[in-house]
């Protein structure tokens, strides 16, 4: 199981020297508006792959596949990563400690200015662009990844400009964590039964977990499509019969996402943006206290942000601290952006809630 002990950030989007220690298996990640919550989530996927490049254009898209207005350039999402106003070196730096042993991701280099020869450029930027034969003045970012872990670094120099292309860039590297991302709408994008369906007695907890929005769910499967012969996921209704998970609301295709990213996410690190989004809060304590336990049984480290204080009391009560003295697998960790930095406050999970419990804290700010 990959399990992170500490960790610290720096020059990631508008964090600056952030460190937070003392993790648990399931970590709350809370403060104000655009204090940096999302961010957290995405530096961490930073050490997914040893230098891959490729793994950082994907977290670099993050933000663009869920705007409805197209999407950046490739070069203006890699550079939005940086802090602004940085005219000169610039650089992105996660470490510390996974499994005990140290580990360091950083991103570094410079922009500048080059000159391409229109006939290296991909023919589909070619003509999307509109460009004359002959040589462009462009901007560009010529740099390095270095990732650590144990002791031994790997190296990998880059060099990308305003045409570069995702198209092509090689995934060459195995997965150095396995680290699984759910963004507060990816249960709208489908494909949330794949892993569920590997594992039957997985399946039937999960069907309990369903039936707390509907008791007559009896089932799920897929079938292959009429049209196109494409997967389609069905959920069996005792009522209704089969319907496709789309027919049915936000709460379920909600829980199905979770659901499917801890089982997908097994051995490694899930990072949840915004928990609450879609789930009532009248369903906090039992879809919460069935999260925790999944996480348990498929050895998961969990980084969770939300904005809800209510979900954090439910995650909170998962772990009866009114009835048990010693287990405690919640931390919360509270980020907040100053002039010199970007700061945080970590409690365990009994700290806070003996704190809310007697005095009614707030924990966000």
């Amino acid at each position: 199981m990959a399990f992170i002990n500490k960790l610290c950030i720096d020059g990631y989007r508008g964090i600056r020297q952030l460190k937070i220690g003392e993790l648990k298996q399931v970590n709350l990640v809370v403060g104000d508006n655009n204090c940096g919550k999302t961010s957290v989530l995405e530096a961490l996927q930073m050490l997914r792959t040893s230098g891959n490049l490729a793994n950082v254009y994907r977290v670099a898209r993050l933000r663009d596949s869920i705007t409805l207005l197209g999407l950046n350039s490739i070069f203006d999402s890699f550079i939005c990563m940086f802090p602004k106003n940085n005219s000169g070196k610039m650089e992105i730096s996660v470490s510390g400690t996974c499994d005990d042993k140290d580990i360091s991701f950083v991103l570094d280099g410079r922009k500048n200015r080059v000159l391409l020869d229109t006939k290296e450029l991909p023919s589909r930027k070619y003509r999307q662009h509109d460009i004359e034969e002959g040589e462009i003045e462009t901007e560009a970012f010529d740099g390095t990844i270095r990732l650590k872990l144990d002791g031994k670094e790997k190296k990998t120099e880059i060099h990308i400009n305003q045409y570069s292309s995702v198209t092509g860039t090689p995934f060459s590297d195995k997965d150095q964590f396995n680290i699984v991302y759910l963004s507060p709408f990816d249960h709208l994008r489908g494909n949330n039964l794949s892993r569920i369906l590997r594992n039957e007695s997985y399946k039937q907890i999960c069907i309990k977990a369903l039936q707390l929005f509907d008791p007559d769910i009896e089932d799920m499967m897929i079938f292959k499509s009429d049209i196109g012969n494409r997967p389609v996921e069905y959920i069996r209704h005792k009522l209704l019969g089969d319907m496709p998970v789309s027919s049915y609301g936000d709460g379920i295709k909600k829980v199905l996402a979770l659901s499917n990213g801890i089982a997908m996410a097994a051995g490694g690190i899930l990072l949840i943006d915004e928990i609450e989004t879609a789930i009532h809060k009248k369903y906090y304590d039992d879809i919460f206290r069935f999260i925790v336990k999944a996480c348990n049984s498929f050895k998961v480290q969990a980084f969770i942000t939300t904005h809800s204080i209510e979900a954090i009391d439910g995650l909170l009560g998962t772990q009866d601290y009114d009835i048990q003295c010693d287990l405690d697998d919640i931390c919360v960790c509270t980020i907040k952006r100053t002039a010199e930095g970007t700061v945080s406050r970590v409690l365990t999970g009994r700290e806070v809630y003996e704190n809310r419990e007697s005095f009614g804290f707030e924990v966000r700010l």
